[in-house]
């Protein structure tokens, strides 16, 4: 890995498969995740190639201006899901106040684009490690007879489809992010493959574990973690809160690097944040999750994805616009 321009794939993968982790509810069976995997997984990995080029053909401030109010808001959003998660499972323990510290201050160390590569396959690391011991203490409760044998009907698939098909900011990122040494071939298709995989397997693992329930089940995930045979996962300082924490740093660092590349004139290949961005982006922060924290979040999630869609088609339009002027310009 170079240091003045490392890959930041494992960063990107993190930022999809925590999603996983914090979902609110289980939204799809299984049995329809893997057929829909097939065609959204390519859909999810075209979208972002295509904003990539739309992006560099029709970029212009107003783009660049509405991608980093995205991201902001973004950030908001990941923070408020984290402290409501925090406040379903471990109630009067950590205040807003607290998250935002505690998620947000290791994102100065983070300020260079190779501590954030570093620290992401770390963090992913852990996330495998964390879920294959999660799997191995739960095993017990994991029955075959659970598994539900009626019929899918179309809206089965169209529940996992719009699930999967949920936009999320790391698609788009590597449209402006610098050249990255030694990034595998599509890079974008293997993020996508990896994340809905994974959301399919923890669908499965759910099923195994809850029979017909699991639509019923709120924050499913962490309730079957809490059922394993050891104590680690039913304690505030255990692994799990720890590598959520990781996870959610990582993702704010993320976003802010984009939009220092967004905002700051001369940073277009730059490898650091500055310094003196990081008072505003905390301040900022803070702020709109304060204004934020009575929001109803999986309505600001769904949301958020629809402003995403909205962002890649005035990018395409956009890219499109300027592709037909160049072309009239070469005519005449």
């Amino acid at each position: 890995m170079k240091r003045n321009c490392p890959s930041l794939l494992a960063a990107l993968t993190v930022g999809v498969l925590v999603n996983v982790l914090l979902r609110y509810q289980s939204a799809y069976w299984p049995r329809a995740g893997v057929a829909t995997l097939v065609f959204c997984a390519p859909l999810l990995a075209l979208t972002g190639r295509l904003f990539s080029a739309a992006w560099r053909s029709g970029e212009n401030p107003l783009f660049r201006v509405l991608f980093a109010i995205l991201l902001f808001y973004t950030s908001a959003l990941e923070l408020l899901r984290f402290w409501d998660l925090s406040k379903r499972l471990y109630p009067g323990v950590l205040s807003l106040t607290a998250i935002c510290f505690m998620t947000l201050l290791p994102v100065i160390y983070l300020r260079r684009v190779s501590a954030i590569s570093q620290t992401a396959h770390v963090v992913l690391c852990l996330l495998i490690l964390a879920t294959t011991f999660m799997l191995l203490t739960v095993l017990p409760h994991l029955r075959l007879t659970n598994l539900q044998v009626k019929p899918l009907t179309l809206s089965d698939f169209s529940a996992a489809a719009k699930e999967q098909l949920f936009l999320y900011p790391e698609y788009l990122l590597p449209a402006f992010l610098p050249d990255q040494a030694k990034t595998p071939r599509h890079p974008l298709l293997r993020v996508a493959v990896s994340a809905l995989a994974f959301d399919v397997g923890i669908h499965f693992v759910l099923e195994l574990f809850y029979g017909a329930a699991l639509p019923l089940c709120v924050d499913p995930v962490h309730a079957v973690a809490r059922c394993g045979a050891l104590s680690i996962f039913n304690r505030l300082e255990s692994l799990q809160l720890i590598l959520w924490a990781m996870a959610i740093t990582l993702k704010l660092a993320l976003y802010l690097y984009g939009i220092s590349l967004l905002l700051i004139p001369g940073t277009k290949n730059a490898t650091s944040v500055r310094l003196q961005s990081f008072p505003l982006y905390f301040a900022g922060l803070w702020l709109l999750c304060a204004f934020l924290h009575k929001t109803d979040l999986q309505a600001a999630m769904q949301t958020r994805s629809t402003l995403t869609w909205l962002l890649v088609v005035l990018v395409a339009m956009g890219g499109v616009a300027s592709w037909l002027c160049k072309k009239l310009k070469r005519c005449f």
